[in-house]
């Protein structure tokens, strides 16, 4: 995403908060042939006889989303579909992921007439087909909307001081395609775990479960899911023959390229999508070093490592930002060290529509600077000759080259590695960015379909780099 008009990056302390007071208004007569002006396919909409179904869950669900200001709709949604038949939860997940994600532009359709969640749910049904009368009127009052930021928030459902966040950093001709990539429906991706199975074995143990999947294009273990039928009821799962993961987030676990027998520590685990995927690209051997503030996270981790039998994974308690005894027991010891960052989380806004809402202005600089004390920090675990990667599931340069590009101005100890020099010059042709320093799997020309945005780069300590 080099294509870029007044950075609001260059300056980490500068904030974003001016955008909504000094955004440009221009005349609507300017740009009426805008792809901003357009309606998108609107994504998400069952039949009418399917939402009538679910329809009391959806709306219950959403009013609860509001009313707890966007909590992460995976939490709303355990709960809120308990009561829901088998073969309606995908339309009731799908129908409330859409009326959260299309709030705004809900909210313009519906101006006058009423402000509840059924009504929005009607509007949303009514608008969804691309010929109904519904949506051309709707068209009509997008075209008379004068400023071009707020035209193309309520047409991708954003806030406005996103819309020029964005366009600040992609620049305004990849504005309105990754906007739209933004809005799609994402595919349901797992990994295969090579501990337990190879990919063609899972591949045939789904269909034997009545689930069609195909290969992924990028990732050498992923499997791209089809259909709503859900794959965490299948033996094949019980058995932990494979886990749920983004394709992106699989790249990302093969750009670190942990040596056999070595040892990895995954600095920021969460609930341990990555660490399990370094514990099977170690082949059980080796060790990983699972690290997290959050114990309820780590006892996710744990409870998806027996599944796995990644054996070789071990889950510790431990921030980074306040070292303790087990991190300095870990100084310059790992050979690869992976810091996945707290981020915006922008590369996965697909899968989390919520985020939109929730997300302001002063929590992306607040992240950014965390982003830079963790790389920090977790410089001096690496052993001399050892790997940093820092990667972050955001397609915001000031979340990605920009942080690592000030790691290496200020700490010349470490030098690039190229992902080109990691993943070969074919593979990672559409996947990194075009000089091939860094995995970007958005970028400003589009590049694979399909992927959440994930930024990853890789830095080598030097052979005779003294501890700081």
């Amino acid at each position: 995403m080099k294509e870029r008009v007044q950075a609001i990056h260059a300056t980490p302390g500068r904030s974003l908060a001016w955008h909504t007071t000094r955004r440009p208004v221009y005349k609507a007569a300017m740009d009426r042939s805008s792809a901003a002006s357009t309606l998108a396919t609107l994504a998400g909409a069952p039949s009418a006889d399917e939402a009538a179904r679910v329809r009391p869950v959806v709306v219950a669900a959403v009013d609860e989303a509001r009313a707890r200001s966007w909590p992460f709709l995976s939490d709303v949604l355990e709960h809120a579909l308990r009561p829901v038949a088998d073969e309606d939860r995908a339309v009731a997940a799908q129908l409330v992921h859409a009326l959260v994600k299309y709030d705004r532009l809900l909210r313009f359709a519906t101006e006058g007439v009423a402000a509840d969640t059924g009504s929005r749910l009607d509007a949303f049904l009514s608008i969804a087909t691309e010929a109904s009368p519904a949506r051309a009127e709707l068209q009509a009052r997008v075209d008379r909307i004068d400023d071009r930021t707020e035209r193309a928030g309520v047409v991708y459902s954003l806030p406005d001081w996103l819309v020029v966040a964005i366009r600040d950093d992609v620049g305004e001709g990849a504005l309105c395609d990754v906007l739209a990539r933004m809005n799609e429906v994402p595919p349901r991706v797992a990994r295969v775990n090579s501990l337990k199975t190879t990919r063609d074995a899972c591949l045939r143990a789904l269909a034997d479960s009545g689930i069609g999947a195909e290969p992924t294009r990028h990732a050498a273990l992923g499997v791209v899911l089809h259909g709503r039928r859900s794959a965490f009821r299948t033996a094949a799962f019980a058995r932990g023959d494979f886990e749920m993961q983004d394709e992106a987030s699989q790249l990302v676990a093969e750009l670190v390229a942990p040596a056999p027998r070595c040892s990895v520590v995954d600095a920021c685990a969460g609930a341990g999508g990555k660490a399990l995927a370094l514990a099977a690209l170690l082949g059980g051997r080796g060790r990983v070093f699972a690290l997290d503030a959050s114990e309820d996270k780590l006892d996710e981790l744990r409870r998806r490592a027996r599944r796995a039998g990644a054996s070789n994974v071990q889950a510790i308690h431990s921030d980074l930002l306040a070292p303790d005894d087990t991190l300095r027991g870990l100084q310059a010891r790992a050979s690869r060290v992976l810091v996945d960052a707290p981020c915006t989380g922008l590369g996965a806004i697909r899968r989390n529509p919520e985020l939109r809402w929730r997300l302001r202005p002063e929590r992306v600089e607040a992240l950014v600077r965390t982003q830079e004390a963790l790389l920090r920090a977790a410089a001096s675990l690496v052993t001399p000759r050892g790997r940093l990667v820092y990667a972050t599931c955001s397609f915001l340069r000031r979340e990605g080259e920009d942080v690592v590009e000030r790691f290496l101005a200020d700490d010349p100890r470490f030098s690039l590695v190229t992902a080109r020099d990691v993943l070969g010059r074919a593979r990672s042709e559409s996947i990194a960015t075009h000089d091939g320093r860094y995995l970007r799997t958005w970028r400003a020309d589009g590049g694979p379909g399909g992927m959440d945005g994930f930024f990853a780069a890789v830095v080598r300590l030097s052979a005779g780099a003294a501890p700081v």
